[in-house]
């Protein structure tokens, strides 16, 4: 039997996965994925093109999408500005603009500004967040100044029980989640914007989020806060070509795809519990 994975995820990431056991869904998701990225390359700022152009191009890309395909993201990300919590909020809704040198190694280099006189490979990274925050509070706060508290309990969940200040021994003073939109594919993107802007994910180590530790039966592992949460694509269609071949076509029905929780939901709910 054919089993693949379409659609690339870091193995850092939890959440929704494509699982394709057809040879044809596969090929179908791929013609999807190749669209998003013809449209992604179409847009990138190289050599000294015009400022002005460039951004009616993103404009144009937004409000015209050139694929059926879009996935979210869900994330917790560190705040270690207590003012970042309105910087952040003010942000939902807009592009966000970064540049990737992405032939460096981990962690990547991301930069607002491309360099202008530089060897390296820069590319332009797109994403959107969508919504910060939850029902009753926008930000955890996850000092652990007093032992009995709320605040020391969520910090010590998240990251390791075993450590006595694991959220200010990385200068951490809030957590929030955000959901993004990545408007383009670029290598670690998510996590290396979300790091550029100053709020690394909670338990991405190579960005500045800590470490995560989690034990269990003898095991240890380590985990990121951040899940693919919505996958949204084209319902396929069979369609017969000229040659007489069948393939799958996209279809004006949609499959929508939503996880509603993620593994830190219910540290963050205990929390909300007792405010």
């Amino acid at each position: 039997p054919h089993v693949s994975i379409p659609v690339r995820m870091e193995p850092e990431m939890n959440g929704l996965l494509l699982v394709s056991t057809k040879k044809e869904f596969c090929a179908y998701m791929t013609r999807q994925l190749d669209g998003k990225n013809d449209s992604n390359n179409a847009n990138d700022s190289t050599g000294t093109s015009d400022e002005a152009a460039n951004a009616t191009a993103i404009i144009t890309t937004e409000i015209h999408p050139t694929t059926a395909f879009k996935k979210s993201y869900r994330c917790l990300i560190c705040i270690k500005d207590p003012d970042d919590i309105d910087r952040i909020e003010k942000m939902v809704g807009k592009t966000l603009e970064h540049y990737v040198d992405v032939k460096t190694p981990a962690p990547k280099k991301f930069v607002r500004n491309k360099p202008k006189s530089s060897h390296h490979e820069w590319q332009q990274c797109h994403m959107r967040i969508t919504r910060v925050g939850g029902s009753k509070f926008r930000a955890a706060c996850v000092s652990s100044k007093y032992s009995d508290s709320n605040d020391f309990t969520l910090a010590h969940r998240l990251w390791n029980p075993n450590v006595e200040h694991p959220a200010e021994e990385i200068g951490v003073s809030y957590v929030m989640q955000v959901e993004v939109e990545l408007l383009t594919a670029r290598p670690h993107q998510l996590r290396g914007q979300l790091a550029a802007l100053g709020c690394p994910i909670v338990g991405d180590y190579l960005y500045g989020g800590g470490v995560c530790e989690m034990k269990m039966n003898r095991h240890t592992w380590m985990r990121m806060a951040a899940q693919v949460c919505d996958v949204e694509f084209a319902l396929p269609k069979w369609e017969e070509t000229e040659e007489g071949k069948k393939i799958l076509v996209p279809s004006e029905a949609k499959c929508v795809f939503h996880l509603a929780s993620a593994w830190w939901t219910e540290y963050l709910v205990d929390y909300e519990r007792y405010l």
